[in-house]
């Protein structure tokens, strides 16, 4: 599918992207080399993307990412499967799979899940100020209860966030130093007038 068909009636999206920080596990805030961390915002909002995990899967199906958003728009966004997207220099997008379909075709979900960092994305602030809300697009196959209940519709008001690891088909031509693209597009009729797409940069 091309970039151009994805997006058709959106707007040209606005772009900054800063590589940063790195890793930890568990959530954990420890400063690293500021080599895996990028972000991306705009009026509407600011996106966060961890990918520590993705450099130690580059040659995998898919690809985790620790992604956060922050909704900056004074009304409530709604976030779901395919509000997240990659695409890359060709404008092939690439979107999330099935949950049926990442358990059938990749078998390092559990070792992503003991090793995944949240390290410079603010998710500890979030929760603490009461504005961090619950997102599960990909539940650990290990937990029990809530943590094993798929949530992949989450709903985001002013000043509020989510954080969550997802996955993306990996894009054909994935090289380090070669460019692709992260957008994050809330659904129509509840979302920003402007997506907001990061360059990112692997090296």
């Amino acid at each position: 599918m091309s970039f151009s068909k994805f997006m058709t009636g959106a707007v040209a999206a606005a772009v900054v992207s800063i590589g940063l920080l790195t890793v930890a596990a568990s959530f954990a805030q420890e400063e690293e080399p500021q080599r895996f961390l990028f972000i991306a915002e705009n009026d509407n909002g600011k996106v966060w993307a961890n990918l520590t995990l993705t450099v130690q899967r580059t040659a995998e199906p898919y690809l985790p990412m620790v992604v956060a958003v922050e909704n900056r728009a004074k009304d409530s966004i709604t976030l779901g499967r395919d509000s997240f997207f990659l695409s890359d220099l060709d404008e092939i997008v690439y979107v999330m799979p099935s949950i049926k379909e990442i358990r059938k075709n990749y078998d390092k979900m559990v070792m992503d899940y003991r090793t995944v960092s949240y390290a410079g994305i603010p998710w500890e602030n979030w929760r603490w100020t009461r504005r961090l809300e619950m997102a599960n697009f990909f539940p650990d196959m290990r937990a029990t209860a809530r943590g094993n209940t798929v949530l992949d519709r989450v709903t985001l008001r002013h000043r509020h966030a989510m954080v969550n690891l997802l996955y993306f088909e990996r894009p054909r031509n994935l090289e380090l130093g070669r460019p692709f693209f992260l957008t994050v597009q809330p659904k129509k009729g509840k979302g920003w007038e402007i997506p907001i797409r990061m360059r990112i940069v692997i090296s």
